[in-house]
């Protein structure tokens, strides 16, 4: 079957990016025909590795480079790319081809435009956020014409996804949202990259604390930094490593250094053997804003690590059985997520009982065992067609 899949870029060490790079390798060796389609990646190299027969194209039309410049504008350079975005998908939709579409971007403003540009061929919305963000719930009530904009955001939105074969969203949670609009909803949560054979390969390093991620506003690494804060005069054996890239650095550098942590809380840059730096620690934690399934925990898990997580709307709840395979915090309570981090400290032996079932739990997202839903889905349209 030949799948064409797009996303806005390639180019961060993300979440999103190793999923749809995975999913693609995999279906590559199942013998599907696979191309990925990005339309801001620019000159950037891809982080991953793509199986040598999956195919990549740049539709180079860079939406972001837009925000420089005045209203006027910017509104004009929009529709004026939005036009060399449809053609250019276009013709590579012509030379590809493709059974079915996969629309894995998180800018839902150009969904129409994508369907328009492949029809017939259906098109499967991918979401790799939750409903409440994808739907801007946050901010109607700042004055009416920030509301009303959001009105017409949330129509738009509406029409064009109705437009989809399908929607593809990662937890329960995100799916009731949908379900309120449509009726073509599938749960399919991210899986685990790697589930390794061997976990104790590598010795822990004793009082370590991890945490992988963007470095934006929306992952709040701050509350982690202020609730390590909070509590590390009391353990001074405890430290933590933070591992990632992206535009909070330097503010959480700043941050480090006023609460005089440096040497307590070290930032490193991305690395691709991030399962080895799993191994070696005694927790992960998670404080974002917000989460759609945090690939993160599940990679955590998978090496036996507890982890600790604020319940955040809406995937680590669903990863996280409080008490049993990891702690959840109160949603924004900096005080809770010290607290539960501290327990795991206290509690050694119960801190590994959570790491072995939390591995358990990550066994059952397992690579082979996820895809065999996508390889459904994908074929149930190929099905229709003959």
């Amino acid at each position: 079957m030949r799948i064409l899949i797009i996303h806005r870029s390639f180019a961060l060490v993300g979440g999103a990016e190793r999923v749809i790079t995975d999913k693609a390798n995999y279906l590559a060796d199942e013998g599907h025909q696979l191309m990925l389609v990005s339309y801001e990646q620019g000159d950037h190299p891809l982080p991953y590795e793509l199986h040598p027969s999956v195919q990549y194209r740049d539709l180079d039309c860079r939406f972001f480079t837009l925000s420089k410049y005045s209203a006027p504008k910017h509104l004009y350079l929009y529709f004026r790319l939005k036009k060399q975005f449809k053609n250019n998908l276009r013709s590579v939709v012509h030379e590809f081809k493709p059974e079915v579409v996969v629309l894995a971007s998180d800018w839902q403003t150009l969904t129409g435009t994508v369907i328009e540009s492949v029809n017939p061929v259906p098109v499967i919305a991918e979401f790799h956020n939750t409903y409440d963000y994808v739907m801007r719930k946050v901010g109607t009530s700042e004055g009416w014409l920030k509301a009303k904009l959001t009105q017409l955001y949330y129509r738009h939105t509406i029409k064009n996804l109705g437009k989809c074969a399908q929607l593809v969203v990662l937890t329960d949670s995100d799916a009731r949202g949908w379900q309120q609009h449509f009726n073509n909803v599938t749960v399919v949560p991210n899986p685990v990259t790697l589930y390794p054979d061997v976990i104790d390969d590598i010795p822990k390093d004793p009082g370590r604390i991890i945490y992988v991620g963007r470095f934006n506003h929306e992952k709040r690494i701050d509350r982690l930094i202020t609730a390590f804060s909070m509590i590390s005069d009391k353990y001074p054996d405890w430290h933590v490593d933070i591992f990632g890239d992206g535009n909070e650095k330097e503010n959480l550098l700043y941050q480090i250094s006023k609460m005089n942590l440096e040497g307590r809380i070290v930032i490193h840059e991305p690395t691709k053997a991030i399962f080895d730096e799993y191994k070696r620690s005694e927790m992960l934690v998670l404080c974002s804003e917000h989460e759609a399934s945090p690939l993160v925990l599940v990679e955590a898990m998978a090496c036996g690590v507890p982890c600790v997580s604020m319940d955040c709307p809406n995937g680590p709840r669903e990863i996280i059985n409080d008490g049993y395979t990891g702690l959840l915090a109160k949603d924004g309570d900096i005080d809770d997520l010290s607290a539960r981090i501290e327990w795991m400290i206290l509690h050694e032996a119960e801190r590994q009982k959570m790491g072995n079932k939390a591995r358990e739990f990550a066994a059952t997202r397992r690579l082979s065992s996820i895809m065999n839903k996508w390889n459904e889905l994908y074929t149930s349209f190929h099905s229709l067609k003959c």
